[in-house]
């Protein structure tokens, strides 16, 4: 028993050898693999990791303070569509006073500082006609904006104009509401003007038939008076009234 056990423990050693040495292989073959490979200029998939990083990094403005964005001018932040984003929610946010002061703090020489002036003085709610100018002027400089935020700026500019269209709707509404109550009135003031004059007519209408009602009780009592009444006395021709004798001196 004790020269098996002597017999088998050199072997077992020897396959557990083996056998580290088999897995070794197996997991340092890929690596062998691969460095065997030739690295092409043109083959993405081994390129260096530094060159898969982009060199230029893009700021987010979503937590940026509001007191300080509009004071930025470096090209990063005005070719950044979220400064623009962070520029139109501070607008909402501020009331109109804070924005129109704003405003006036920036001078509208370039296309950025035009775009910020509008966007601060779009948030403060104004009429029709300052609507229009502040899209008359952002167009003016189109041109010199970067194409990185001209779809930004064209959302703006349709945000402006379904304004612009709504308030002229709102306009011809309140137009044709005015109409209609004009018409309105004057109909009002036609129906009292016809009840008045209906009750004239209708109190002339009265005095009329009280008048003739009077008339026809009248012409009922004349007509229940006889002509011819008996108790009245007869009356006396004077050819009647001479005596017999005068009667006989006056015959021929």
């Amino acid at each position: 028993m004790g020269a098996v056990t002597a017999f088998l423990l050199p072997l077992q050693q020897w396959l557990n050898a083996t056998f580290r040495r088999a897995a070794l292989a197996l997991v340092a073959a890929p690596v062998v693999l691969v460095g065997c490979i030739p690295h092409s200029s043109s083959n993405t998939y081994y390129r260096p990791a530094e060159d898969m990083i982009p060199t230029t990094k893009v700021v987010d403005f979503r937590l940026a303070p509001c007191e300080t964005l509009w004071t930025l001018d470096d090209s990063d932040a005005m070719t950044n569509s979220l400064y623009w984003l962070r520029a139109m929610d501070c607008a909402d946010r501020m009331s109109d006073t804070q924005a129109r002061y704003q405003a006036q703090q920036i001078k509208p020489t370039t296309w950025d500082t035009v775009f910020k002036q509008s966007i601060l003085i779009s948030g403060t709610d104004p009429d029709l006609q300052q609507r229009r100018a502040l899209l008359t002027h952002v167009n003016q400089y189109r041109a010199q904006m970067p194409g990185a935020i001209r779809p930004l700026v064209q959302l703006w500019r349709e945000r402006q104009t379904l304004q612009v269209t709504l308030g002229d709707e709102k306009g011809r509404n309140a137009r044709q509401q005015e109409v209609v109550e004009s018409k309105f009135e004057l109909m009002t003031q036609q129906q009292i003007a016809l009840q008045a004059s209906l009750a004239d007519t209708q109190r002339k209408l009265k005095n009329l038939t009280d008048i003739e009602r009077q008339l026809s009780s009248r012409k009922q009592m004349q007509s229940d008076i006889p002509d011819n009444d008996s108790s009245a006395p007869s009356v006396i021709k004077p050819e009647e009234t001479n005596s017999p004798a005068e009667k006989e001196q006056n015959r021929p």
